[in-house]
This record gives C-alpha cells, sequence and structure tokens, in this order.
C-alpha cells in the first residue's frame, strides 16, 4: 500500500479539525437539552428521569404510553420535553397501588423522581398470644394438649416496650443520701440525646433535643411537631436532595395529616418514603410535596402500632394481636 501523500494527509488533518470544531459544541448542546426544531431553529428542552425498584410496570405520560419496564431495565428517561409545563406521570401495575406526580420540566435540566408502589392487599401472619402444645406422644392413648405463651409474641411484646429514639440514650446519675446517719448511693436513669459531630450544630439552632421522636436518614432529619411530621436537609454544606427543590429549595418539609400521627419511620431503603401511623391506619408517604404527594395504604384499622425490622418486616399491633408483613 503506497503511504499517503502530504498534501492528503494535510487535508485529512484539516477536516478532522473542522468536525471537532463544528461537532463538540453540537454533542455539548444536546447534552445540554438542546434541539433542532422542524424549522431548524435551536430549542431549549428538559427531561424527566424516575427511579424506580418496581419491574414491570407502565409508565404513561399526560395520559399517552411512554414503555413498559421489563425485570432488568427499571428506570425510566423521558427526554425533549417543553420547559416550564408540568407533565402528569402515571405509574402502574397489576396488583399495586399506582403512583402519579405531575412534575415541572426546567430547560437543560433532567426532573427527577422515586416511584413507589405498595401491593393493594398484603399477606400477614398472625402471631397469637397463646399456642398449643401437646403433653406425651400423639401415638399414646390419653396424650393431652393445653395452651401456652407464644414465645414469638412474648418476643414482639419486649421489642414492642422497648422503644428508644435513635439518638436517645439511657444516662445513669448516682447521688450520695444520708440514710439513719449513713450515706447511701442511690441511682437513678434519664433519657439525653447524643448527636453524631456533623449534626451537632444542626441540631443546636433547631433545638433537635426537644423534638419528639427524631429520626435521621442519609442527611435527612425528621422528628414530631404536635402530631405532624417535619423533615430537614441537615447536610448544609452538600446540595439538597432533588425533592426539596422545585422552583426553589427549600430547607425544610412537612406533613400535615388530618388526624395526629402518633409513630413514624423511613421506608425501607428510602429517604424521601415514611411509614406513618395514625388514629385510622398505616400509610406510606412521600416526602415529595412537588406536586399532590401519594399516599398509599398499608393497613387500614384504627389505633394500630407497629415496628420496622431492619431487614424492612413490618409488624402491626392491635391491642391483642401481632402481624407481620413484608414488601
Amino acid at each position: 500500500m503506497m503511504p499517503l501523500t502530504k498534501t492528503y494527509r494535510r487535508s485529512l488533518f484539516a477536516t478532522m479539525i473542522v468536525l471537532f470544531i463544528i461537532g463538540t459544541p453540537l454533542l455539548i448542546g444536546y447534552s445540554k437539552g438542546y434541539r433542532l426544531d422542524d424549522a431548524l431553529s435551536l430549542i431549549e428542552t428538559g427531561g424527566i428521569y424516575l427511579h424506580s425498584d418496581f419491574n414491570d410496570t407502565s409508565v404513561y405520560l399526560d395520559n399517552n404510553f411512554v414503555e413498559h419496564n421489563g425485570a432488568f431495565l427499571r428506570n425510566t428517561y423521558i427526554q425533549d420535553l417543553t420547559p416550564g409545563r408540568r407533565y402528569t406521570i402515571w405509574v402502574e401495575k397489576p396488583g399495586y397501588q399506582s403512583w402519579t406526580k405531575k412534575l415541572r420540566v426546567t430547560a437543560n435540566l433532567v426532573t427527577e423522581a422515586g416511584v413507589l408502589m405498595l401491593p393493594t392487599h398484603f399477606v400477614w401472619r398472625h402471631i397469637p398470644a397463646t399456642t398449643t402444645v401437646s403433653d406425651g406422644s400423639l401415638l399414646r392413648v390419653g396424650t393431652t394438649t393445653h395452651e401456652v405463651a407464644n414465645p414469638a409474641y412474648t418476643a414482639q411484646s419486649e421489642r414492642f416496650a422497648d422503644d428508644i429514639d435513635q439518638f436517645a440514650v439511657e444516662v445513669a446519675t448516682t447521688t450520695l443520701i444520708t440514710v439513719r446517719g449513713k450515706k447511701v448511693a442511690t441511682t437513678t436513669t434519664s433519657i439525653a440525646y447524643e448527636f453524631p459531630e456533623w449534626l451537632t450544630l444542626f441540631a443546636s439552632t433547631t433545638d433537635l433535643a426537644h423534638k419528639d421522636m427524631i429520626r435521621e436518614r442519609e442527611g435527612i432529619v425528621t422528628w414530631l411537631l404536635n402530631g405532624d411530621l417535619s423533615a430537614a436537609w441537615a447536610r448544609t454544606n452538600d446540595p439538597a436532595p432533588y425533592y426539596f427543590c422545585d422552583k426553589l429549595c427549600y430547607s425544610r418539609l412537612s406533613i400535615d395529616w388530618s388526624e395526629p400521627i402518633t409513630r413514624y419511620e423511613f421506608f425501607p431503603n428510602r429517604n424521601d418514603i415514611v411509614i406513618i401511623g395514625t388514629e385510622r391506619g398505616i400509610y406510606a408517604v412521600e416526602l415529595d410535596n412537588r406536586s399532590q404527594r401519594n399516599i398509599q395504604t398499608i393497613l387500614e384499622e384504627p389505633n394500630l402500632d407497629f415496628r420496622l425490622d431492619n431487614d424492612g418486616a413490618l409488624t402491626v399491633f392491635d391491642g391483642k394481636e401481632y402481624r407481620e408483613t413484608s414488601w
């Protein structure tokens, strides 16, 4: 093969430079959301990205079908959307409560949201207070049975009774008193709060130690105040999560329920969803208030208490019986 001539090499080099000069801005502009319309005018666009842990879902945008997610590709990215508009996103799956959100699209940015879909019917395992045991062998005549305390029920009772806030610690104080002329040591315990170093400034400026039912997950700090739930972004040196921002970013979000919230916990592996208990039942609720919050029912019965395991299993108590379920 003959070597390329010097003139040809120069022409090829000049062509590559021209393509680089023209192509690089086009690629950068495309990545930032710029597009050419039918009149070849440059316009700005935006996009929506849905985080989802659920497979086999159908996604709709303003009542138009977008895609059906399979077992592996669960997230959804919709691009080339008109900035300044609010689009209605709808996600559904058979056997699950649907999720919808109305999101505002901003030019050259991707608007994010996290999908939450819970079963329409949960499967519950009942834990009764007593269980039946047998005396002797079932093969022998005269075997009797009787009711005894259920160990699983006893364990749950102890777990529900041993309830302490995330940052609360028991502090023992020993004092000496004089009894009949002798010094006697007495010990009393009280509850105090110990916050990690990164949280101390936020805790002092918000008087956090005097709030009820304090929780923290991934920089989101939550507490109850007068039966309502407050959530704040405490890592002030870092950008706030997307659901704290719409046109502006807010330092605090709140869930003002129709009746007092008696208990809440963060949803497993999420910092934007909380499970709340009220006198009417137990629900999963979004912190994201960029449009009407999604509220999904877990169990609608009066005056329930609940606990959430580290593995995500949920246990409820109605005053007589414990029930367990998982997602």
